[in-house]
């Protein structure tokens, strides 16, 4: 940390005694105009994409007929248009703009710092999936392609003698931009929860962390004498949760006295309009005024621009907090990224030749299965990653039974956490590219056994995240089935990250199949399924993610049988659903439908895409292997 604050107090030192060779602006007693664009959670949606907006998306002006969505190139010409309109204009970023899309697959995030740095991004706080393919990829990719800067304050790196150059020495933990006379000190605020063995000395991420109270108060401390706004851009979001509304989700995000605005991330909403936080930094100043901190989030996956205009009235002292500079008013708006936008050309010919060697590799709009088909007067419904009731969804158990029986796994039950799934089975036909949209993480099962204690620890687990969130599962399963008990007076799990009993936990868990015959809340039928034995050794599948202790599963971190098989949960699932039988409620798929294909709407499934497999409600559907239930 010693190494860090050295440099955060030389750099700030410069800024206030290194010689400038054009005349600044005296623009004390002004309010000038600034505009900052903000994007979040690219995710490697460098190219348009197909997907259903939902209620949320569509409510922000993102409109299923303005599709395909998303596109560095648009964003491109959404970030000129914004700055043709603003003298004074910075565009950050709040990380993981790596990780979702097939071109990070294939290209490992080159293809991200040359789009990003050829469209004028100006600084990027560290997200967690920077870090998929490990710190050493992260660092090759910014030392080679990257010309913004790059924000971590929160980071602690290992100095290790004659050790050759890392991350250490490309990341930054605050930057300071000189806008037209206007000073901005860029302070980065990293996520920790979901990167796994950070804390531990000596990890491959070469950094621990430092607690982000105490890591924003120091540097805030350093900056806010020496420019007008304070920014904090923030990927620490406690859990990224695509289709939410702000209202929905916790933030993480802390704030000090001294902090103007937090660009946050990862948790994949729209703040709009923007949060305002209460942050009286003791001055008169605030006794008569509301001194507020903005907090803005700009969506994700790129489907949305976030431009907010400020005006700061400018101060003749900052290291005084009644005479320093401040926001005095703002206004917000989200711009989506959609067809209606042109492409930039620059930025179009750069991905060119990434688009061409995509499209040998990998065919995104091949089709191997149909989702509920319209069949006479019977309209199909899409397969949903959500239940309305909390509990176990479809396409969880879907993507839970295509891990547990996936050939070499073979395991008695599967668990995977029900944010890795990112989107709906939209009804017709079942694209690759939608399978890159349900998944856009390169998850893999891992194999593990665990005793019936450590099963139990987990499921109360799930039901202590669930309860924290409406009582909406956390987790998807098959093989298994319990009641997720949100709220008992008899519940004795005791929550290992504040030390006090719960009042949430599992009951009533079983092993085995269609444990309530049925009927989702119906009892479960002993006769059927076993209960859990908490002696008894289980061979277990789940996702690497939450094996290595991410989203807080601690108790699968812990375990030390852990075997990663490489398989991905996007393979698995399509291996899965190749294998189910052309046939929807009975009906062949050469039984004459409504097709998508407008040009020859009389043909069948069959006719346009051969004998693929066809999904409608009552494969895997909800039966109630995970209950919510609340109890007296």
């Amino acid at each position: 940390m010693r190494r860090l604050a050295i440099a955060g107090i030389a750099a700030a030192a410069c800024l206030a005694g290194c010689t400038v060779e054009r005349e600044q602006p005296n623009l004390v007693g002004q309010d000038i105009r600034l505009t900052i664009i903000h994007t979040s959670d690219i995710h490697s949606r460098l190219f348009p994409y197909n997907f259903v907006p939902n209620t949320f998306d569509q409510d922000y002006g993102l409109l299923p007929a303005n599709a395909p969505f998303g596109g560095i190139a648009r964003i491109s010409t959404i970030v000129k248009r914004i700055r043709a309109t603003s003298n004074r204009s910075l565009w950050l970023d709040s990380g993981d703009a790596f990780q979702g899309a097939p071109v990070f697959n294939m290209f490992k995030g080159e293809a991200e710092m040359r789009a990003l740095s050829l469209a004028g991004m100006e600084g990027e706080v560290l997200g967690n999936h920077e870090f998929d393919l490990g710190a050493k990829n992260l660092y090759e990719k910014i030392d080679s392609w990257s010309q913004f800067p790059h924000l971590a304050a929160n980071y602690a790196w290992d100095d290790v003698p004659g050790r050759e150059r890392s991350l250490k020495d490309v990341v930054e933990p605050f930057h300071i931009y000189d806008v037209d006379g206007l000073k901005i000190a860029v302070i980065g605020m990293g996520n920790e929860d979901t990167l796994s063995s950070i804390y531990e000395g000596g990890n491959s991420l070469g950094f621990r962390p430092i607690e982000n109270t105490v890591a924003l108060d120091m540097y805030t401390r350093l900056l806010r004498p020496l420019v007008d706004v304070v920014v904090v851009v923030s990927h620490v979001g406690l859990d990224a949760d695509e289709g939410l509304t702000a209202t929905d989700v916790e933030d993480q995000n802390v704030t000090v006295p001294g902090v103007d605005l937090i660009l946050g991330g990862h948790l994949h909403i729209v703040t709009n309009p923007p949060k305002l936080l209460p942050n009286n930094d003791g001055s008169q100043y605030c006794k008569t005024h509301d001194c507020q901190t903005l907090l803005v989030h700009s969506g994700a996956f790129a489907k949305y621009v976030g431009r907010l205009d400020l005006v700061v009235r400018v101060g003749d002292n900052n290291a005084d907090p009644e005479r320093r500079s401040r926001i005095v008013s703002f206004a917000y708006k989200n711009l989506p990224v959609d067809s209606t936008i042109p492409e930039d050309a620059d930025l179009a010919q750069l991905m060119w030749p990434y688009s061409v060697k995509l499209s040998q590799e990998i065919d995104l709009n091949g089709v191997f299965a149909y989702v509920g088909p319209t069949i006479g007067t019977t309209t199909g419904e899409k397969i949903l990653r959500n239940d309305a009731g909390g509990g176990d969804s479809q396409l969880g158990n879907l993507v839970a039974r295509s891990m547990q029986v996936q050939q070499g796994v073979d395991a008695e039950f599967a668990i995977t956490n029900s944010l890795g799934i990112r989107a709906d089975f939209e009804t017709g036909p079942l694209t690759n590219e939608q399978m890159f949209n349900v998944f856009p993480f390169e998850n893999s099962i891992t194999v593990m056994y665990l005793s019936g204690q450590e099963v139990k620890d987990t499921l109360d687990f799930v039901a202590r995240k669930s309860a924290s969130r409406g009582c909406r599962t956390q987790a998807q399963v098959s093989g298994i089935t319990f009641d997720m008990v949100c709220k008992s007076s008899t519940c004795d799990s005791l929550d290992p990250f504040t030390g006090r009993q719960s009042t949430a936990c599992a009951k009533n868990i079983y092993i085995g199949e269609n444990c309530r015959n049925g009927n989702p809340d119906g009892p479960i039928d002993p006769t059927k399924c076993a209960a859990l034995s908490l002696t008894g050794l289980y061979r277990v599948a789940v996702n690497d993610y939450i094996a290595g202790g991410g989203s807080g599963f601690i108790v699968l971190k812990r375990n030390t049988s852990q075997q990663n098989t490489g398989i991905s949960l996007r393979d698995a699932l399509t291996v899965y659903l190749n294998k189910q039988p052309a046939v929807c409620s009975g009906m062949g798929t050469d039984v004459l439908v409504d097709s998508t294909d407008t040009q020859s709407p009389k043909r069948t499934i069959k006719d346009r895409w051969g004998n693929i497999s066809c999904l409608d409600g009552t494969i895997e559907k909800h039966d109630g292997r995970i209950r919510p239930v609340f109890e007296p």
